[in-house]
């Protein structure tokens, strides 16, 4: 007797949306490499967005990989449009 195979295929999608709130305050400032008006970030908020650490973001600021800029108190606020460009993913080690 000859014994048939069966091959199911299965296929799966999943999404991912991370929200990051901050509160009713969202800073929206100035970008020089982006000539624009854009959503700026903390270094921790940046490093949740890009699935990293703070410490690969500060080595990326330093590199100029990351567009930033520092408030008067001295605060670093991070570019979340520098952040979604495609050479800035990064991957913690």
């Amino acid at each position: 007797m000859r014994r048939k195979k069966k091959t199911t295929i299965v296929t799966i999608e999943a999404r991912e949306r991370m929200t990051i709130r901050r509160g009713a305050r969202q800073v929206i400032a100035w970008c020089a490499q982006c000539w624009a008006d854009v959503p700026m970030v903390t270094p921790n908020e940046a490093a949740k967005l890009a699935r990293t650490d703070a410490r690969q973001i500060f080595r990326g600021v330093e590199s100029g990989e990351f567009h930033f800029i520092e408030t008067g108190e001295g605060a670093l606020l991070i570019c979340a449009t520098s952040l979604a460009e495609p050479s800035t993913k990064h991957s913690s080690n």
